[in-house]
């Protein structure tokens, strides 16, 4: 009975200690921060449809729009949009299941993203920035993927 009342005791000297709260709530909000300000970079920029070539929309498309038909989709899952450009910080990079096929994954605008790198292309490591260009699918896990038609380190 004695110990139970000591541990309580204890317990009860340790949360009675205001400027230790202070000093855990002020590091747990400037945590807080830098996740928000982490996950904040990059950017996500999504075409539903193909634009129209004719007419005075032409002239509002943006420049990167021509990659989005420089590669031959994938049949084999379901397309979300026409096209997608994301730009951010990856957080991993793993190989896929045929032979010179990658895939990144990617911190974005508070969005993870998976971007099917182009065949044999040399993957970048932890924490580089990146762009990808290229039509958006729903990936085997429910993930939005970028079959990357137009890739870049920045």
């Amino acid at each position: 009975m004695r110990s139970a009342r000591g541990g309580a005791a204890t317990l009860r000297a340790v949360l009675d200690r205001p400027k230790l709260w202070r000093v855990t709530a002020a590091l747990s909000a400037l945590l807080l921060c830098a996740v928000l300000l982490a996950c904040a970079q990059g950017s996500l920029t999504i075409l539903t449809q193909r634009p129209t070539s004719a007419g005075s929309g032409a002239a509002t498309q943006p420049t990167w729009e021509r990659w989005c038909t420089s590669g031959r989709p994938r049949q084999d899952r379901t397309r979300l949009a026409f096209c997608a450009r994301v730009q951010g910080r990856v957080l991993d990079s793993t190989a896929g299941p045929a032979p010179g096929e990658a895939h990144l994954a990617l911190l974005s605008d508070f969005h993870i993203v998976i971007v099917r790198l182009p065949d044999f292309t040399a993957r970048p490591g932890t924490g580089a920035e990146v762009l990808a260009i290229g039509p958006l699918f729903r990936a085997r896990d429910g993930q939005r993927e970028v079959q990357a038609f137009r890739f870049k380190r920045l």
